[in-house]
Parts: structure tokens; sequence; C-alpha cells
């Protein structure tokens, strides 16, 4: 017997609960229906057409994606552009699609805890913490000083991602904040909190001149790359639950591409 969409969805709502998400953050179903079989699942950090088409072609007919296919309304449906294509490729291949977003950030094993785990960081504390054990972003604290650029530099070796610093690369820390996605906005709290570095994604140009003029720091790292982690988490989890219920089907990560092109 095999275990319907409406099953994984509950699953998901139990480790990582859809309360946690943040407001206007949509979660949950974006294609598909709950009462139809799942034969397989991929799991990826976007809805891309790259990932869909794997997905199709491997016998996987549920993609579970952290970010949504939907963020904003929408007017119309043109095939040529997305979100659109998705659409179509999704209904016409017989794909369902579930998107975890916020719900992943915050519980205690999510995106940023993978992201330091991957870095071979312990981090023990939330940067903001939501009570019940949950919270957003990481804090992590060495056992001896080290400067932004070595810092910089094994953070690029062992995610093997392009690396941006905002700060000064001889600066020595021996604790750092991490937040996977975009989460500059943390910066204000952080300092008041007495935490100058942030390891993150997406900082904006007059964001970053004015934590030059702070003496913030930011590590920043491929948006894609950051939040990729949370998968290989998340398929060990899906696959206990799976083999508990006696389920046998395949559950497979898809690993997207940056859509950014370093010029060396």
């Amino acid at each position: 017997m095999l275990p319907k969409i409406i099953d994984i969805y509950n699953y998901l709502d139990t480790i990582a609960p859809l309360s946690l998400a943040e407001k206007n953050d949509n979660n949950g179903l974006q294609i598909g229906s709950f009462s139809e079989e799942v034969q397989g699942i991929l799991l990826s950090v976007d809805p891309s057409l790259a990932a869909l088409n794997f997905a199709s072609t491997q016998g996987l007919n549920l993609v579970i994606t952290h970010h949504p296919l939907f963020y904003n309304p929408l007017r119309s449906v043109n095939r040529d552009t997305f979100p659109g294509k998705i659409i179509y490729f999704a209904v016409e291949k017989g794909l369902n699609l579930l998107s975890w977003h916020t719900p992943l950030d915050k519980v205690p094993w999510g995106v940023s805890a993978a992201l330091a785990k991957a870095l071979g960081w312990k981090s023990e504390e939330f940067i903001l913490q939501e009570g019940n054990g949950y919270g957003l972003g990481r804090v992590v604290k060495f056992e001896k000083y080290v400067n932004l650029d070595s810092l910089a530099r094994e953070i690029k070796e062992k995610l093997k991602s392009w690396v941006m610093l905002v700060g000064d690369p001889q600066k020595e820390i021996n604790k750092l904040a991490i937040c996977g996605g975009s989460c500059g906005f943390l910066k204000d709290y952080l300092r008041k909190e007495n935490i100058f570095t942030l390891l993150t994604s997406d900082v904006k140009y007059h964001l970053a001149k004015e934590a030059e003029e702070e003496a913030f720091d930011f590590i920043l790292i491929d948006h894609g790359v950051g939040e990729s982690l949370i998968l290989h988490e998340l398929k060990e989890k899906i696959e206990t639950y799976l083999k508990e219920h006696g389920h046998i089907i395949p559950v497979k990560v898809y690993m997207e591409k940056s859509p950014f092109k370093i010029i060396d």
C-alpha cells in the first residue's frame, strides 16, 4: 500500500509545524491532489523546471520544495513564463507539489542548523527564540579567534560556494550568527546582542554599506547552497517515516545549479 499526499503533508506538519510559518508565507499543497498515491518523492530547494523534469524522468510524482511556487496572487497563467510554465509541466506530467518554507527555518534541526552542521560547527542557540524549542537562525561560538578571511575561505571550501565578504578580512572574531536564506534584516538585532558577524545570503548594496560603516560583517554565500543542506536532513526523516509505516518508495534530493555564473 502506498502513502497518499495527505499522509506526507501531515507528517511534515508534525516535524515542521505549519503554525510556525511567517505571515503571508505560502506553504503546503501548491499543485496536485491530497488523495493521490505517492510513487516517489523528490526534494528540491526550488520548484524549477529542471527539478520537475528530473522528478518526471525518475518516476517521482511528489516534489517537495523549500521555496513556494506561488508568492503572489496569479492574474494569469502564461505557459511561456514563470510560474505558468511550471504549472503546465506539473499538470501534464501528473506531478504533485508541496512547499515547506519558513517552518523549516525555525525547527531545531532546520535550515541554519543544517548549514552549521555542514560546516562542522556547533550551534546550540537560536538567534531569535520563539518558544517551545523553535526559533530562527543559529549562534556559533569558536574556541579560538579566527580572522574573517580564513573563515570565508573555509566556508568556500566546505560548501563549494562562492563567498563575498563585507568587513575587514583581517578582523578576528570568536562568534557569529548563521541564518540560511535572506536574513540581512537581523543586523540591528544582532548588534544589540553584541554579535557583529552574520553568515547569510542576498544582502543589498545599501545595507552592506550601512554595515561597513557600523563595523558589522556579512559573510555571503549562494542562497540555494545555504538552504540546500536541509534537504538531506529532511530526506532522512521522511525515509524513517516511510520505513516505520511499511512504505517502500524512493526519496531523492535534487541539487539546484546556481543561476549566478561567477567570472574568476
